[in-house]
Parts: C-alpha cells; structure tokens; sequence
C-alpha cells in the first residue's frame, strides 16, 4: 500500500529536508530520478515507495519528524477514510477527548510517543498539512485575524460563526473563555476538523454545537441569539440562496441583490445577535460602495447598527489581494443612530501577499476601536482615524469607504530638503550633455557574418544558465541569506532585495563580475534589460537569464548592447497577457574580433550609462516637481522672491 501512495514534489522537498528548488535540480540532472506517474509539470506526483528508495540510495532521506511520520500512518492506513476524518479523530486524541479507535494502532502508537507539551502544536500542523494538501487555503483564517477578529467583539460568553470554516474563529473564542460556541459549515469534513479544534481549545464545561449545512438556506441554529456573531464568509458566492429566500425574516434592511452576498451574510449575523449583542464581519472592500447595496446600507447606518468600518492592508490575505474591510456591526437595542468609527490601516501594507506585520496592524485597529468603545469618540488622524455622524452617509451613494470621509493627510514638505533635492538635480541634468558618443553615417547596415547566442553557446564562447527550480526566498528583515537577482529587479531597475533560504534551497549560482543577465519576461515594446554585472556575491535567482562570457571570445559590453537593441525583441514571443517572453538564445549579434567587439562595448557602456543618468534625473525631476505643487497647495511653501 504504501508503495503506491503518491507525494508531490513539496512532498519529496520534507523527506529529504530540503527545498522545492533542490527536488526541481535532481529531476533535472539525475537521469535515475523517479518519473511522475502523471504527465503535469505544474504539480507532478511520484510513488513514495520509488522516492524514498532513491533518497535512501543518495543519502538524502532525512528522519521524518511527529508529522511526517503521523500523516503517513495516516495514508496508509486510511481505508475508505476521509483523511479530513482522520484528522478530526487525532486532533480529538492529542488533546483528550477521544479514543482515536478508528486510527489504527500504528497512529496511535506514534501520536502516545509525542510530549504532552508538544501535542497542541502537532494537532495544528496536520490541521495545516489537511489544508495544503486539499488546495483550499480560502477556509482557514488566519490565527492572527481570527484573533483580531474576536479582540473586537470584547469577552462574549457565548459566539455563533455561520460560515465556521476550519473553526479558526470559534477556536480563538473559546482560547479566551466563551463557554457556549456555535458554528455551521457547508462541507462536512470541514465540520468535522472544525468541531475537533474547537472541542480542543474549549474549557470542559464549555459547550460546543458545530454543525453540516448551509447556513442561509437552511440555518441550523434558527432560534440562537448569541452575544457576539463573527463571520470570514466566502467571498462572491452568488448562490446563496436569491432564488429560495425572497421571503425570509432576516432581511430587516432589505433584500440583497443576487451579487451582494454579503449583505445576506451581515443580516443573517445581525439576525443571530442578542440585542445589543456584536457581529465582527470580514469582507470585500466593494460591499461598503456598491450602488446595488446602498439601499441596505442606508437602512443600517439610520437604525444605528454599524459602529466600525475598519479597512485592512491589501494583501492581508494570502489566497486573496482584494482588499478586505471588518465590519463592527451592533443588533439594533433602540431607534437612535450613534457615530461610526471609520479607520484605514492601509498604511500597514505587507511586503507580499499574505505577510502581514500584525503587531503593528493589530494596534493600528484596536486602539481607536477602545477608546471609540470606551468615549463614543476618537482623536481624528488625517488619513487614519475619525468617527463621523450617520449624516455624512446619508447621501446619494451611502458609500461608508473609511478613505473617502477621512480628512486628507496634510502633506509634510520641508523647504529645505526641497532645495538639497533641486541641487542634486541640477548637478545630475548638468552631467548629462557630452555624454552621447558622436557618431557618422557608416554608409550601410552590418554585412558581416552573424551568430545567435545560442550557436555561441554550443561553441563554448558563452555559457547559458536559468534558475528553473523554485527558490526559497524572503525579504523579511534581518533575514540571514544572500541576496537574490530576480528578473523583477532587473526589469524595475530596483536593487535586489530577497536573500535566499539556501539551506532549503538547494544549489545557487553565484553571478561574477563581467556575467550579463537578461529577465525572461519583458513588458512594454520588448526591449530587453541587459545588464553586465559588476560585483561577485549575487545569486542567480528566478526569471533571470545568465550569460557567462570568455572574454578572449567575446566582449560582456558589446553583447548587453546588442541584448538591448530593437532587434532582440523580436526573438522572443507575446504570452497571453501580452507580456514578451524573451530566449537569448536566439538573438543574432555580429561576428567581430575581439579588438572591434570591445570598441563597440566601451560605446555601448557610455550609452547605457547615459541612459540611467537621464533616468535619474527624470524620475527625481519628476517626484522633486510633484512635491513642489503639494507643498505650494498646501500652503507649507510659498515661492522665494528673491
């Protein structure tokens, strides 16, 4: 059986502790490498039993640890079990609610070695290993959102989530003492891991209903009324139910319209909530200015119910780059419509998707939502916080975007910065003339013999390289690693700032002095970016194309410059998005000597040269003029008479 059980190439990357890249490479050079028993290059699968004995035959197959060694227990003994099952029954068993008999005595054995201080942990990294194997990262929310979430609907003793998920929000409720916890999930083996965590992290006396089905078609829990209802509903899910449910006391505001799910969703919540009682929504940033909801969002804003619009980074989410809003809504206790906090943390934007500083971003939403809960009021920050009166929504659009009633940031302008910025760009515009080599009509174009790089190659007058595999990299700051070459840097023309996980990585081409690179990808007309590089120490990272020369053979300079000419572009093909795709390898350049080709380069090399002098003062000209109209907009300058 265990032969025949199939690992992805992540997969084969743990076993051998090891990145994805490294498993890409020995793909690549080891004719003896396992084949896939599927013909996908994007996710190829493997028989285990075929990996394992060719790591064990290099090497390479490391120890595998408590989770490795538990979820393939799992696998091989699962049966007709539903893994996500499995999952559920040993969660329940690591944290002592349950006999795991269906797991067989090997799981159990493994699962009664691991320290009891080490259970919880496990438990969560096989939840995760369950979610990362089934490709729906969209249902786990993050903990750290789960628990901002729950921050903003106080100490609630009792919490309904009618879209539970993988139990991220009830989870962190029940950490911090709800006693009566209440979810519903539409997939019943989501239920099931749902229920488990959540059983794990409440206190015994505490009681936990989480139940299969469909939350706005047929709502398991009609008559509860809990204190607080948090919800990470599925985004943009039209069939929620339009057709069936026009007739419905729910919609106290208003029938949604079939594309604003949302709606239902914030009026199913607000159905569940005592009076007085929180509903904390997460949603799509859209749901605050649609038009077709405006008339639903009028009717909440003049009965009082929404206390807080908070808008989140974008990329706050991992499997998501819309950006996202919380909504603080209150069940209704009375007529009378108090302010509304609005705040916009998008100055807390993460670096990419997904890598949320959320200490810095948790304080950027708490602290006004506590003194909003504490005073009715907060200290109005331009572009960050304010709290405005129901009467400012109700216009024609109802259109409750923090961003568009906060007052604007007063633009910061120091004039004497201005004047150090408009000398360095004096000084860069007066380098620029005499720059430009003088040149005289050659009276015809090349007639000379030509090669393309890859005939260069294949003489051995070039070596030709590409990073194919992944790479492991973060920009996280003080990250250990040496910095990576992207094609991103190199097409933006920014400095590189990804250092690589090289001990997950597997090998890296280190770049030298005198290598030229080119990014695979080009946008715009084409034109390709070829650099020469000028120091040993970067590493070849992804999208990069390298071209290492014999400079007896061939000049770096000359071949960047024909690599950066008009008629490189048209080697290379359009993809679907219209970006160029560029192979070097099929790029002519002219066959000179080595004298001439160096003649050439030194003109090539003043050009570029030219070119990123002219590039420099253009953009500085261009950001040092939109700060002079800021400022003189603004008032903070005025024109010197002088």
């Amino acid at each position: 059986m265990s032969d025949e059980s199939l690992v992805s190439a992540a997969e084969v990357a743990r076993l051998a502790a090891v990145g994805r890249a490294a498993v890409s490479n020995w793909r690549r050079r080891h004719p003896d490498f396992p084949q896939p028993v599927d013909s996908s290059e994007a996710n190829p699968r493997f028989k285990r039993g075929e990996v394992e004995q060719w790591l064990r035959e290099q090497g390479k197959l490391s120890a595998p640890g408590p989770v490795e060694s538990v979820w393939r227990a799992l696998e091989v003994g699962r049966g007709d079990a539903e893994m996500s099952q499995l999952v559920a029954h040993v969660i329940a068993y690591l944290h002592g609610s349950g006999t795991a008999s269906e797991l067989g005595e090997r799981v159990r054995g493994l699962l009664d070695e691991v320290p009891d201080d080490e259970r919880a942990e496990l438990a969560e990294e096989l939840f995760h290993r369950y979610f990362e194997r089934s490709h729906r990262a969209d249902v786990v929310t993050a903990p750290e959102l789960a628990a901002l979430m729950i921050e903003l609907a106080g100490t609630p003793e009792s919490v309904l989530d009618p879209a539970c998920g993988g139990g991220a929000l009830l989870r962190e409720a029940a950490a911090r003492g709800a006693r009566d916890l209440a979810g519903q999930e539409l997939s019943e083996p989501l239920t099931c891991l749902a229920r488990a965590r959540v059983e794990a992290a409440a206190e015994p006396e505490a009681t936990v209903r989480v139940t299969a089905g469909d939350s706005l078609r047929a709502d398991a829990f009609g008559g509860l009324r809990a204190d607080a209802v948090v919800c990470d509903p599925p985004f943009g899910y039209r069939d929620w139910g339009y057709e069936d449910l026009g007739v419905d006391p729910r919609w106290e505001y208003g029938f949604p319209v079939k594309n604003e799910p949302e709606l239902a969703w914030l009026q199913h919540c607000l159905f569940h909530a005592r009076s007085g009682g929180t509903v904390v929504m997460l949603a799509p940033a859209g749901v605050a200015s649609r038009r077709s909801g405006k008339v639903i969002r009028q009717a909440m804003v003049r009965r009082g119910v929404v206390r807080a619009v908070i808008a989140l980074p974008p990329g706050s989410l991992r499997h998501t780059g819309i950006p996202v809003h919380l909504w603080v809504l209150r069940a209704p206790e009375g007529e009378s419509a108090e302010p509304i906090l609005l705040v916009d943390a998008g100055d807390e934007k993460p670096s990419r998707r997904g890598s949320v500083d959320w200490s810095a971003l948790r304080a950027a939403v708490l602290q006004p939502w506590q003194d909003f809960s504490a005073t009715g009021e907060v200290e109005t920050i331009p572009g960050r916080q304010a709290t405005v009166d129901p009467i400012g929504f109700l216009d024609e659009d109802v259109d409750l975007t923090p961003a568009r009633h906060l007052p604007a940031p007063v633009t910061e302008v120091d004039a004497a910065s201005l004047d150090s910025a408009r000398k360095r760009l004096d000084a860069a515009v007066e380098r620029l003339p005499g720059q430009l080599p003088r040149v005289r009509d050659s009276g015809a174009a090349w007639t000379r013999p030509s090669a393309t790089i890859g005939e260069l190659v294949r003489a051995g007058a070039v070596l030709f390289r590409q990073q194919t595999g992944r790479v492991e990299m973060t920009d996280e700051p003080g990250a250990g690693g040496r910095l990576v070459l992207t094609g991103r840097d190199l097409a933006t023309g920014t400095e590189p700032s990804m250092r690589a996980d090289e001990e997950h990585t597997g090998d890296l081409m280190e770049l030298r002095a005198g290598d030229v690179v080119v990014p695979t990808l080009v946008a715009g007309d084409g034109r390709p970016t070829a650099e020469v590089v000028t120091e040993t120490g970067l590493l070849l990272g992804p999208n990069v194309q390298l071209l290492r020369v014999d400079p007896e053979r061939v000049d770096a300079d000359f071949l960047a410059g024909h690599l950066r000419a008009a008629r490189a572009a048209r080697s290379g093909g359009v993809t679907a998005s219209g970006v160029h795709r560029l192979d070097v390898r099929r790029v002519e350049v002219p066959v000179l000597e080595i004298d001439e080709q160096r003649r050439l380069g030194e003109r090539f090399r003043a050009l570029r040269a030219f070119e990123r002098e002219l590039r420099f003062a253009a953009d500085r000209g261009v950001d040092l003029a939109r700060r002079y109209t800021d400022g003189l907009a603004e008032g903070v300058i005025e024109p010197d008479q002088q």
